[in-house]
């Protein structure tokens, strides 16, 4: 029989870990690794790109290349596997790093960066076509002019960087916007964990989110509203979605911190639905 309390247990864990220098050592070298995987896999969409290109602009009967093995094609999706690996890993080191429950939106970036970079270098070793807006027929001569397909794709080594670029920009610009917003709620939590009001309070509804297979039979979140009493001694209600599934209605299931001084600002009230809650189990006011 176990006489350590395993929600202490787990607690010290995890706050064991929060800010370990191992941690934040093997986010670098999973980020590093996701972009050069990235890398890896924009030069296989490159190569992939290049393909679709060449049917365009040339005849189905040019046959430069042909003979080549499609090794960087193949390169590319082992990259795209590898890459989306590396990203996870960094994404949840630096989670267990921080101690947060949302992980960092800059994996994706960096994932993104590299896919653009390997496509812009593919794309400077591409095939010329035979003739600009002709698809020559090195064996029958019967010759075609482009088409809109044929133009768009000649084009392909410009436009291709370009959309991944800014596919890069677009996840920048969210990636500052919810590192900005994830800041200002640990700023709160941190402060509302050595000045706020901290009470038990009752699970009073639990709805269950189904899904996750293709029977969608599995449960994969629950929504919970909880009641407590503020400083004041007035009854409220707050409502978080979580991924904990094990939940049963009654009293004392959760706990609530909140500011005594702004009990009814929703974004100053976090729920925890564990014993024992570590940073990353206080649930924050949804965004809608």
């Amino acid at each position: 029989m176990n006489t350590v309390d395993p929600a202490r247990a787990r607690h010290e864990r995890l706050e064991r870990w929060r800010g370990h220098p191992w941690l934040l050592a093997g986010a670098v070298v999973a980020s590093v690794a996701t972009v050069l995987l990235g890398g890896l896999a924009g030069l296989g969409f490159g190569g992939f790109l290049e393909q679709f290109r060449t049917m365009a602009v040339d005849s189905v009967f040019d046959d430069r290349g042909d003979g080549e093995p499609p090794y960087i094609v193949v390169g590319g999706t082992f990259g795209v596997f590898g890459c989306i690996l590396a990203a996870t890993l960094a994404g949840a080191a630096v989670r267990r790093y921080q101690g947060r429950s949302s992980g960092p939106a800059f994996p994706a970036v960096l994932a993104l960066a590299g896919s653009t970079v390997g496509t812009g270098v593919s794309a400077r070793d591409w095939l010329p076509p035979l003739a600009v807006g002709t698809a020559v027929d090195p064996v029958f001569h019967h010759d075609e002019p482009w088409g809109f397909w044929a133009w768009t794709f000649y084009y392909a080594d410009w436009w291709g960087p370009a959309l991944l670029l800014g596919l890069t920009l677009l996840a920048l610009a969210y990636a500052v916007a919810a590192t900005r917003r994830n800041a200002e709620l640990a700023r709160t939590l941190e402060r509302l964990l050595t000045q706020g009001y901290r009470i038990p309070a009752d699970v009073v509804d639990v709805k269950l989110h189904l899904g996750g297979d293709e029977s969608g039979t599995r449960v994969v979140a629950s929504t919970v509203t909880v009641t407590y009493p503020d400083a004041a001694g007035v009854r409220r209600w707050a409502t978080r979605r979580s991924r904990e599934t094990k939940l049963t209605i009654g009293p004392g299931g959760a706990e609530v911190l909140f500011d005594p001084a702004r009990p009814a600002e929703e974004k100053s009230v976090f729920v925890a639905l564990r014993r024992h809650p570590v940073r990353a189990d206080w649930l924050p006011a949804r965004r809608d």
